[in-house]
């Protein structure tokens, strides 16, 4: 399955992994993987965007132990989102500062990290990025959440992902 073929790059990945795998293996950040997002899961979703954006950082010379952790956590609340629209909508708007209250206390995030985080939906958002690592980890973020969209996409999701990183090494 391409999907595996994609997790199981991300994870061989020993630079990206040295940075990600405390957060990937945290007790609090592990509770994402019980938690739907566009059709899979937070953690998945969190994990392909913090390895999209690494790859741009790493290819443009810029801070990728930022971006790893900040894309990493750029969604990191535990508040399930799927119940009802005007909850949803409610949660589309305050899950970034949630993100970054939740990154701070449990990872104790940078200055750097934290703008990222809480910048990642814009211009959905009002607080925009400040950095160039900031708008890679928002671009990635929404080349990842188009793919995610459907069920039917996740197949090609997978394999566009594979091509993009391994023109990107």
């Amino acid at each position: 399955m391409i999907t595996l073929s994609l997790m199981s790059k991300i994870y061989k990945d020993k630079k990206f992994m040295s940075v990600a795998s405390p957060i990937l293996t945290h007790k609090e950040f592990i509770k994402t993987k019980s938690i739907v997002h566009h059709g899979d899961t937070r953690f998945n979703h969190s994990l392909r965007v913090s390895y999209l954006a690494y790859k741009i950082a790493n290819i443009l010379g810029c801070d990728t132990t930022s971006t790893i952790r900040a894309g990493a956590l750029h969604d990191f609340f535990l508040v399930r989102d799927d119940k009802n629209i005007m909850s949803s909508t409610k949660m589309f708007i305050n899950h970034p500062m949630m993100a970054k209250e939740n990154a701070i206390t449990f990872f104790g995030v940078n200055e750097k990290e934290q703008n990222i985080i809480e910048s990642h939906m814009f211009p959905m958002s009002p607080i925009a990025p400040k950095s160039k690592e900031a708008w890679i980890v928002t671009f990635s973020d929404k080349v990842v959440a188009l793919f995610e969209g459907s069920k039917r996409m996740q197949a090609q999701f997978s394999m566009w992902m594979l091509l993009l990183i391994n023109l990107i090494k």
